[in-house]
């Protein structure tokens, strides 16, 4: 009976590069990733270097012998911290979410402009100062101003 194969992952390497490890003991390991062959005719290794973890090494992974029992991995590395990976889902909440404001502002806009028009201003509002439509006022007598007494000889 042939034994399973695990592939693991070592990820610790101060370089940042990720490496696949073919537990096995056999000496020709041949290397697939999302069932294609990527050993180039190189079955000697038991390890496999994916390279620096920011590449996006993303795939399923697996490493077959002269036996052909293997078990696969898949390898899925975030590339960055503060990255949002879009599904269509996600798509679909950020354009809602930003109909939804639009529409809410608009309502807004609509009902402060409303009630603007409902109350008039005090400065165009026409203002009584005389009475009975009079066009001009009639001045009072000042006798004790500076200028009241020019005329008089």
């Amino acid at each position: 009976m042939a034994q399973v194969k695990e592939v693991k992952v070592d990820d610790n390497r101060e370089d940042g590069s990720v490496v696949l490890i073919c537990d096995t003991n056999e000496k020709k390991v041949t290397w697939f990733k999302d069932t294609e062959d990527i050993s180039s005719g190189n079955t000697d290794k038991r390890t496999w270097n994916l390279g620096s973890s920011t590449k996006d090494p993303r795939g399923i992974y697996k490493c077959e012998g002269s036996n052909n029992s293997s078990k696969s991995l898949q390898i899925y590395y975030r590339m960055c911290q503060n990255c949002i990976e879009l599904n269509p889902a996600t798509v679909v909440g950020f354009i809602f979410t930003e109909i939804v404001s639009i529409f809410l502002l608009a309502v807004g806009v609509y009902f402060i402009a409303g009630q603007e028009e409902a109350r008039q201003s005090r400065a165009s509002d026409k203002q009584t100062l005389l009475n009975n439509d009079q066009l001009y006022q009639p001045l009072k007598e000042r006798e004790d101003d500076q200028y009241s007494h020019l005329r008089k000889n």
